[in-house]
């Protein structure tokens, strides 16, 4: 009769286990591990271009003049032919392996390899949490 209640306990422990196991992988997969905020410098930006991996743009400020600025840009790296924000405050590192690279609106456009170097991807992403600051690009 022992091993029977410490089978049952067990199962139930088990049952426990995974139950929480999943809700916290759901979870994890559900959300992204960083909570940038979507970007808004393109609002009071314009002429944006994109050096490497240096934005750069002439934007407003609160005087009603304009100042050119710049920032590098963090966290956006090619995977295997597509662009990816691993939400990082590290430089991003796409230009290694992306080329034709350009900024419209909010986004990211480039050419990608991958990982064998013999074909390239065209696509996209939203560039997070650049705002401008009385003139100034920031994170």
């Amino acid at each position: 009769m022992a091993t029977t209640t410490t089978t049952t306990l067990e199962q139930f422990y088990f049952r426990i286990i995974t139950v929480v196991s999943l809700t916290l992988l759901t979870a994890t997969a559900a959300s992204p591990a960083f909570a940038r905020s979507p970007s808004t410098f393109q609002n009071s930006c314009r002429n944006t271009s994109l050096k490497s991996n240096v934005l750069s743009a002439i934007c407003r400020k609160r005087d009603g003049g304009e100042k050119k600025t710049g920032i590098i840009l963090r966290g956006i790296n090619n995977r295997n032919g597509l662009l990816v924000d691993n939400g990082g405050n590290s430089p991003a590192s796409f230009q290694a392996s992306c080329y034709s690279a350009a900024v419209i609106g909010d986004e990211l456009l480039a050419n990608c390899f991958k990982i064998n170097r013999t074909e390239a991807v065209f696509n996209r992403i939203k560039i997070q949490g650049i705002r401008n600051e009385n003139g100034n690009l920031k994170y």
